[in-house]
């Protein structure tokens, strides 16, 4: 089986000062906002995908960061 794809993709960099919103819809999916009313990116996920997602950051932020910047890293995937 095929997962399914996102149905769109971005390229999004996200300071650590940048605002950030979360709240549920109509449906109980989650959207976050990133940024101000007047210039926000709103990403919307299923319950699923974001604990997903979740689930990836927290292995991404275990990883140590090595002293030396240009060092290989290991790639991680979330299991569907």
């Amino acid at each position: 089986m095929i997962p399914d794809q996102p149905q769109i993709s971005v390229w999004l960099d996200i300071p650590d000062t940048c605002r950030m919103r979360g709240e549920f819809t109509g449906d109980l999916d989650i959207q976050v906002m990133f940024g101000d009313s007047d210039g926000r990116t709103v990403m919307q996920f299923e319950r699923l995908a974001l604990e997903r997602f979740v689930r990836l950051a927290g292995e991404l932020l275990a990883v140590p960061v090595p002293a030396d910047r240009k060092a290989a890293l290991p790639v991680i995937a979330s299991p569907t």
